[in-house]
């Protein structure tokens, strides 16, 4: 489902802040509820007419419970809908690195709502290649990433250290590797920063076309090529592109080691062929382009990751 279609969907919504929690979730899965809550009430009732109170009161816990999920679930719906659309400007906050594919469609209705056997709601969706996703409330949310300030970080140290180019003499007043490990490690804004723009480019898109005739050879293993990959306790590519970055803002002749060894094997007639770790500032069409080939590059790596 299209980002377009979700966004229209919530700017029409026909469901007030004082709607019922089993209304917002469309009319069928409304039906279900209703239809579930009517049978635990009387369920109730009869307990309570047969003087059984200690089973009239594990029915009352059980409603009691329920509405409680559903006003949580409610919730959870609103929350959804201003990190997708109701952000600042209307940006959509989430994350690249966020697989939505559930969300898009069980937050527009296109899901379904079962109570399983402790009764709790199990929520369903059914994909159009016939995979079934079903979900618990309390799993909605787990791997939800939305993004943070670590942009506006990361800008502010490229800032300072294109400010400090002038003293090159002097080595630049705070410790690049500290700081970046830092900043990806902070409320894991590395999963944003490997998906997500940051100062006007990609680190995946980047990272791909550097390494096109790597990934076409098989050079670089499959298990190198998933979103969890780039974790930087585990793996140090993502901390070297954005240290780079930084190095390079201060000092524009800065050459990392993988540059420094292809200029020395270069002939002397022939010319370092462009900046590999850093490849030019793209268009702003060029990244409304590189955007999508980004979301397109994360989908594969999940769908490699999930059929492995």
């Amino acid at each position: 489902m299209s980002d377009k279609l979700v966004q229209k969907y919530f700017e029409n919504m026909p469901y007030g802040e004082d709607a019922k929690s089993s209304e917002v979730h469309g009319p069928k899965n409304q039906d279900v509820i209703n239809t579930f809550i009517t049978s635990l009430v009387r369920n109730y009732d009869q307990a309570m007419a047969d003087n059984d109170k200690e089973t009239a009161n594990k029915f009352y816990r059980a409603v009691t419970r329920i509405k409680n999920q559903l006003d949580n679930l409610k919730d959870i719906k609103s929350e959804f809908a201003v990190n997708y659309g109701g952000g600042t400007g209307g940006k959509n906050l989430f994350s690249n690195y966020t697989d939505l594919s559930w969300d898009r469609k069980f937050w527009t209705e296109q899901g379904d709502i079962r109570f399983d056997e402790s009764l709790n709601p199990i929520l369903i969706v059914k994909f159009e290649n016939g995979e079934v996703v079903s979900k618990k409330i309390e799993d909605i949310t787990e791997n939800w990433v939305v993004k943070g300030d670590g942009e506006n970080q990361f800008m502010k140290m490229q800032q300072d250290a294109v400010k400090q180019r002038n003293n090159m003499s002097k080595p630049l007043d705070f410790d690049v590797d500290f700081a970046v490990s830092n900043l990806l490690a902070d409320q894991d804004n590395w999963k944003s920063f490997v998906a997500d723009k940051v100062g006007g480019r990609y680190f995946l898109h980047d990272y791909m076309v550097k390494n096109e005739q790597a990934i076409t050879n098989g050079d670089i293993p499959q298990e190198k090529l998933t979103p969890d990959s780039f974790d930087p306790e585990l793996d140090n590519r993502l901390h070297n592109y954005f240290a780079t970055r930084i190095r390079k803002s201060f000092n524009p002749g800065f050459l990392t080691p993988a540059e420094s060894k292809e200029l020395e094997e270069k002939p002397m007639d022939s010319p370092l062929e462009g900046d590999k770790e850093l490849p030019p500032m793209p268009a702003q069409n060029d990244i409304k382009e590189d955007m999508k080939q980004v979301k397109t590059m994360m989908s594969s790596m999940r769908n490699a990751k999930n059929n492995n």
